[in-house]
Order: C-alpha cells, then structure tokens, then sequence
C-alpha cells in the first residue's frame, strides 16, 4: 500500500489560541471513533505530551500525566511516554498548527516504541484558579494505517453547574466520600481537575 508523504487530519485542522480566555465558555465535549477504530487491534500507545502556545511545561506536565493516568485506567492497552525532550518532540508533531503530520515521523515512531497507535493533544483553554476552566483537542492516529481514528474536544468550565454535578459525580466513584473539603477538593488544584477531565474523555474510548 503507497502512502503519501502527510496525512491530513482533517476536523482536527484548527488550532486554538489559549494565552487568554473570557471569564466563561460553555462547556462542550464532542468526540468521534471511525470505523478504522474498531477495526484496529490496540495494544501499545505511545502517549506524546501535549502542546500549549504558551512556553508553561508545568501546565503540559499535568494535563499529560493525567492522560497517561486515566488511559492506563481503561486497561484497554499499554500506555508508553517518549524518551526524547520536549524541544525534539516539537519538531515532528505540529499537528494542530499544520493540519498534517508527516508520515516518517509515524513510521519512526511505530518502530522505535513498538507503537500500533500515537495519541496527540492540545490544551486549547487554561485557568489554573477558580473557577478552574480547561479545554483540550485530542487524537489518536493509528501507525498502520495513519488516519486518525479517534479525536475529542472538550471545554471544561467549572463555573457551569453542570460541570459541578459532574465533578461530583466523579469524585463519588473515584475518591473517598469523606475526604477533606469532599468533591470541591477538585475544584481547589489544576492537577486534580486535569484528572477529571481527563477522565471525562477518554471514556469515550471505551465500547
């Protein structure tokens, strides 16, 4: 099978700005799996650390590390970090800037981590103080194919009340009920909300 030198991601294309945000976003989470997704037999990922436009690596360290955590929770496949740094990374991904990435740089990968799918993220909207608000884009391309299986895209504002009953419904199955400061425990740290929303979507790989 030829393949070209790109692959296009398609709806993934646009890029958000995230160096600052009105005070409220309505919260949203959209999400597709292809056909390709169910026909694809996943059973090492390769997690890449997730882009900002704004140079905070503690920001990208959190929200990745909680991806990798919730993905690991699925039990669905083996979840691997890259060994290189963040700076050689960049260089190869630029997917959310572009549109495309570039098909060496699949094949180098899927060699180099024994990797059946790559999965990328962009954080699109940040606030790391009440009322915490978190956006991100992410996809899954699959090595063999090099399509783009399954991508999300959420916005998280915790200002919204709806919001709240799900961080409450989150910290019921997942915390001690009577931990200190309860559910609003999430509310209080970045790191903790970068969980929950990490939960929120990758759930949606689930059958």
């Amino acid at each position: 099978m030829k393949y070209l030198p790109t692959i296009f991601v398609g709806c993934l294309v646009a890029a958000i700005g995230c160096s600052s945000v009105p005070p409220h976003y309505s919260s949203t989470l959209n999400y597709n799996k292809t056909d390709g997704f169910k026909r694809t037999q996943i059973h090492r990922v390769l997690l890449l650390p997730f882009e900002h436009n704004v140079d905070r690596d503690a920001v990208i360290d959190e929200v990745t590390e909680a991806f990798a955590v919730e993905l690991r929770k699925l039990g669905s496949f083996e979840v691997v970090l890259p060994e290189e740094n963040r700076a050689t990374l960049a260089l190869d991904r630029g997917i959310w800037t572009r549109g495309t990435v570039n098909l060496d740089t699949v094949l180098t990968l899927k060699k180099q981590y024994d990797a059946d799918a790559i999965i990328f993220g962009n954080i699109t909207h940040y606030r790391p103080y009440e009322p915490m608000l978190l956006g991100v884009k992410v996809g899954m391309i699959s090595t063999d194919s090099g399509l783009v299986v399954w991508s999300a895209d959420g916005v998280f504002d915790s200002n919204e009340n709806e919001m709240a009953e799900l961080v409450k419904q989150y910290f019921e199955s997942t915390h001690q009920k009577n931990a200190l400061y309860g559910w609003r425990l999430i509310l209080l740290s970045m790191r903790r909300y970068s969980q929950f929303v990490a939960n929120q979507i990758t759930k949606t790989l689930l059958p």
